[in-house]
């Protein structure tokens, strides 16, 4: 049987992944910039993590709500790819830079499709809260991405 607590848990998990793609950002940046654009990312998910960690220890929502639907676990774990991240030595800032497109929209993609499958009122807000804050970061990444190609024109 599956629980919100385990969700909470796989999310955790990505949360730390994400930080380790922008600990590798932060490592291969050239320019501060770039180092500071990385480091705010990274503490970002953080933040994140303490504060599924915060909902999880102090139970705001019943942890043992079970999770009916074993694909929205698998669709949490797969969030952002797979389980445990592999970062290639050789990655580029801009290889860094579309994998974390990539990973916080899939994460976006999945929470949504999660929390419409959701029928747990306490996971189905969950997994929006999660949906909406992967999209967050995933324009941030998107915006700084354009920047560092010099995609951007008068819109800036």
């Amino acid at each position: 049987m599956s629980t919100l607590k385990d969700l909470l848990n796989v999310a955790i998990k990505q949360e730390q992944n994400s930080q380790k793609l922008y600990r590798k950002g932060m490592d291969i940046a050239q320019d501060e910039e770039s180092k500071k654009f990385f480091k705010r990312l990274h503490d970002e998910e953080v933040e994140h993590e303490k504060m599924l960690y915060n909902i999880r220890e102090t139970e705001l929502y019943d942890l043992d709500v079970e999770i009916k639907d074993p694909e929205l676990l698998e669709m949490a774990r797969s969030s952002h790819g797979s389980d445990d991240l592999y970062l290639p030595e050789d990655l580029s800032l801009q290889d860094v830079l579309e994998m974390a497109m990539k990973r916080e929209n899939t994460a976006r993609l999945r929470y949504e499709k999660a929390a419409a499958l959701a029928k747990e009122d306490e996971v189905k807000e969950l997994l929006s809260n999660l949906a909406r804050e992967e999209e967050n970061h995933r324009l941030h990444v998107e915006k700084y991405y354009k920047m560092h190609k010099g995609l951007f024109g008068e819109e800036i």
